[in-house]
């Protein structure tokens, strides 16, 4: 009997089709009738539940990164978001919109190496009990045994951004914006680059039910997007269903169906990743530095928005007070509220508007807003660009130009897609960014000062107007005024501050219009720099360049340049294979798994499709595709099939265990079973699967399912001997006991299987290795929500 670890009652109910088992730790993420995605352990507690921005929306998909650090999850509503594992906050939302209009049928998330002869190696000399899912997950056994010293290798990966100050975190922003307001999200953003990291790169691939492809690495850089039609160059309707891949492969495989003619068909397409191989370790530290280039302009970006917001809000109480004092001070005579206070200042002869002004609308309590708004206004604006700002300008010029020196240094035939003009060109508008930066901080503090002296000199006159004080006491008061600063905020920031210099705050202001470089000469730190110190003198800064939000946005073109460059040169290296027909039908219980043949033949791998039954085929059948790869192209060797006979059985689900074995679920109205059964074809298993070679051509075989020649199946679950050897679990009669679907995980020290059952409430978990001496399962009170 299998030891059952764990089991829960969902009150909201189970989407059987969308649970998920972490493949690293016992986590379970599952998707409920009304759309959440909530995340347990095995205790039944629930780790943290994920909400879609639309409450319409339905998740369409949900996948785990290999390394169990991840989740992805799908909707309707053309986004996928990744969510941390570790904090439960989604630290990335991509809309999918721009790559295609329909839903998201396919997430497949991989992991390969970039040197796999070397890899293949180390993994061979590891000690007895240490395999290839230590070294994916990183045990620290297997990082300590790597103690091999490769100076070149070590500074070539030297990460010196953890030398740098560590980023601030900022205020929360909304749901897309929330991955910068806590440290230990902002930390996992920045990550440094480790050598165990260097060695493999993590692919996310994202199917649409339009046959549009969208390939990722490390999460968000992107690859490109392919058309399966256009690419395949099938008249047909393609539709990806499930994705798989191997560690030590660089070609994928994707199970599609291909509709023509009223007709479905099953294929399996190779897709080959050229540019893992081509690019090498050099993969992983360019996807890396610019991964950490994108994050760094989401900062910058959100910095900026919290700068102007922070400042906006300090300009508008003041204007509203002063605005109706103008009003006023016009209506009674050609005067303002700058030469009125002027006037008072330096007289002491309260214009008569202004003494009702001070006492009857501003007062005690709004001199105290007043103040308030202003003085964090600017605090606000100084924090952000002293604690912020500078700091990630500083780190961003870093990146680049370790990006620039792997332009100028890369090895030959390595194509990185790095221009060295266009990383210079992000390099002198990043120093733009920091002269203005600078001058943001000075004018902040300078303007900070100013407000203070002329809020303690506007207190004292509302004081002196509401209680019309005696000369004495108001000339003993005036020696702890500083009049200097005060005139100075007058004559200056009050009436426009030099911080809106930089901002657009005001949308009626002159907007800067389209600036030429190359028209100018020289780079634009020269031109930033000119314009800022004739702006000085001439009380104006730099109406025809781009102000602070107009040149970080200048700054992200520049960049999506050099993403673009880079995407479009690892696009070209990435090819689809000729597709092979499997069947005629789609059926609802599909798996794959890739295999290596061994590791002395690190270039052939075997796939190996379980289809379940069909309307016209009962069977079960099981394809085998031993494909060579050389120089990062695959090419198909051999198609071999075989037939699992289930006439008359409810096969409910159909799973791949590990490299051996499989199960298979099976639905009665006596007692339900899941069976177990080994796949792999070896002359010593007596009970092992007997492949035949198909015959025809890959790919264009007249009868891909093989019906002309009704072979004999190497397993006939219909003989009560044969099931009852199979059988590995047994359930009770009723819907509660059903399994529905199968959910594998078949990671090193806890194999294990969640079954989904038919009522769509319950799930329990299995340990794939417990004795089997029984198989009877046993009641279990069941943990509820």
């Amino acid at each position: 009997m299998a030891e059952a670890l764990a089991e829960k009652i969902i009150q909201a109910g189970i989407k059987a089709s969308l649970v998920a088992y972490c493949p690293t730790m016992d986590l379970i993420a599952l998707v409920t009738v009304d759309g959440k995605i909530n995340v347990y352990r095995l205790s039944g507690h629930k780790v943290f539940g994920i909400s879609s921005k639309d409450p319409l929306a339905n998740v369409t998909q949900i996948k785990w990164k290999p390394n169990g650090r991840c989740l992805a999850a799908a909707c309707d509503e053309h986004s996928l978001s990744l969510t941390d594992t570790n904090t439960g906050n989604i630290v990335h939302r991509i809309s999918c919109s721009d790559y295609s209009t329909s839903p998201i049928c396919c997430l497949g998330w991989g992991i390969n190496f970039a040197d796999t002869s070397q890899m293949s190696a180390q993994v061979q000399s590891l000690p007895k009990g240490l395999t290839l899912d230590d070294v994916i997950s990183h045990n620290p056994q297997v990082n300590s045994l790597d103690s091999t010293l490769d100076l070149p290798l070590d500074l070539r990966f030297l990460d010196v951004e953890t030398l740098l100050p560590r980023l601030s975190t900022l205020s929360p922003g909304g749901v897309d914006l929330d991955v910068f307001s806590s440290r230990t999200s902002l930390e996992s953003l920045f990550q440094p680059l480790n050598r165990g990291s260097t060695d493999t790169a993590d692919v996310l691939l994202v199917g649409f039910a339009d046959g549009t492809i969208h390939l990722r690495i490390y999460d968000v850089f992107e690859i490109g997007t392919f058309d399966l039609q256009q690419s395949l160059r099938t008249p047909g309707k393609c539709r990806p269903i499930l994705h798989a891949s191997h560690p030590y492969s660089t070609t994928h495989c994707i199970l599609m169906s291909n509709s023509t003619n009223c007709q479905e068909r099953l294929q399996l397409v190779p897709l080959d990743l050229r540019f893992i191989s081509t690019t090498g370790r050099f993969l992983s530290l360019l996807a890396s530095k610019a991964t950490q280039l994108q994050n760094i302009l989401r900062y910058i970006q959100q910095v900026q928005r919290q700068m102007y917001t922070d400042l906006k809000a300090s300009q508008d109480l003041p204007r509203r007070f002063m605005g109706s004092l103008e009003e006023s001070l016009q209506d009674s005579g050609d005067l303002s509220w700058q030469q009125a206070a002027y006037h008072l200042v330096v007289t002491g002869n309260c214009h008569p508007e202004v003494k009702d002004w001070l006492i009857n609308q501003l007062g005690e309590r709004g001199h105290k807003r007043w103040e308030k708004a202003t003085v964090m206004g600017y605090e606000s604006v100084r924090r952000l660009t002293h604690e912020c700002l500078l700091p990630a300008l500083e780190r961003l010029t870093v990146v680049v130009s370790r990006l620039r020196g792997l332009s100028k240094f890369q090895f030959p035939g390595v194509m990185l897609g790095l221009l060295t003009r266009d990383l210079d060109n992000t390099i002198d508008t990043t120093n733009s960014l920091q002269l203005v930066a600078h001058h943001v901080l000075i004018a902040s503090a300078s303007e900070l000062r100013q407000f203070k002296a002329f809020s303690v000199w506007l207190h004292e006159e509302v004081q002196n107007q509401t209680t019309d004080s005696s000369n004495v006491e108001a000339a003993e008061k005036d020696a702890n005024f500083d009049y200097i600063m005060t005139l100075d905020y007058i004559e200056g920031a009050m009436k426009r501050s030099q911080l809106l210099s930089f901002f657009e705050i005001d949308p009626q202001s002159d907007h800067p219009g389209d600036w030429d470089l190359t028209a100018e000469g020289g780079s634009l730190f020269e031109i930033y720099q000119r314009e800022i110190t004739a702006g000085q003198q001439n009380e104006l800064f730099a109406k025809r360049l781009p102000r602070l939000d107009g040149l970080i946005k200048h700054l992200s073109d520049q960049c999506t340049t050099i993403f673009n460059s880079i995407a479009e040169t690892q696009r070209r290296n990435v090819r689809f294979g000729p597709p092979i027909d499997l069947a005629t039908e789609i059926s609802t219980c599909l798996d794959m798994r890739i295999l290596a043949l061994s590791p002395e033949e690190l270039g052939r791998y075997v796939t190996y499709v379980i289809v379940g039954p069909t309307a016209t085929q009962p069977g079960v059948f099981i394809y085998k595709v031993t494909v060579e790869i050389e120089n990062g192209m695959s090419s198909t060797r051999l198609f071999e099939r075989s037939v699992i006979c289930a006439d008359g059985l409810d096969i409910r689900d159909a799973k791949f265990v590990d490299d051996n074995d499989l199960l298979l679920a099976i639905a009665e109205s006596g007692s339900s079973k899941i069976l177990r059964i080994p796949y792999a074809a070896l002359a010593e298993n007596c009970n092992g699967l007997q492949y035949t070679t198909m015959s025809g051509s890959f790919g264009l075989s007249s009868d891909p399912a093989g019906t002309e020649q009704h072979p004999r199946p190497s397993v006939d679950l219909t003989d009560a001997k044969q099931l009852e050897l199979y059988t590995w679990q047994q359930f009770p009669a009723g819907v509660s006991w059903t399994p529905q679907r199968l959910e594998v995980n078949g990671r090193k020290g806890r194999r294990v299987v969640c079954v989904v059952t038919e009522d769509g409430f319950h799930y329990r978990v299995y340990d794939l290795d417990a004795s089997q001496s029984s198989v009877e399962d046993q009641d279990m009170e069941p943990e509820g929500l």
